[in-house]
């Protein structure tokens, strides 16, 4: 069956659902939900779908129900990107990893934080 092929209400409900439950699971991450064509294939079949999911096919469904063009937050070629509340609005730099000079900034106050509290400890006089 393809998303087009829906018979009723039912299945477009259980599909609405399924991305729920998915963008909560993302939401209580306070994490992005992006799927590829073959993750969301995935995700349905584990659910207990007979539908295969592309860009055509989801396209038509997408345009079709006004309760997913809420949900989803942007769709390609590529897969879905869905609306996640709370989630970060920005993409990582480059491959997710950090800057030298943000990672030696990191550093820098996590030394300093320690730094003070080892003073205040040796400072402090003990009690008998």
């Amino acid at each position: 069956m393809r998303f087009f092929e829906f018979s009723g209400d039912d299945e477009g409900d259980r599909f609405v659902m399924v991305l729920r439950n998915y963008i909560g699971r993302a939401a209580s991450k306070k994490a992005p939900a992006k799927l590829n064509w073959n993750g969301l294939n995935k995700v349905l079949q584990t659910n207990g779908f007979e539908l295969s999911a592309d860009y055509e096919t989801f396209k038509a469904m997408y345009d079709s129900m006004p309760t997913i063009q809420q949900m989803v937050k942007n769709f390609n070629a590529d897969g879905i990107e869905l609306n996640v509340p709370g989630a970060p609005t920005e993409e990582p730099k480059g491959d997710g990893t950090q800057t030298p000079t943000d990672s030696q900034a990191a550093v820098d106050q996590t030394a300093a934080s320690a730094a003070a509290g080892q003073l205040a400890a040796s400072q402090a006089t003990p009690q008998a």
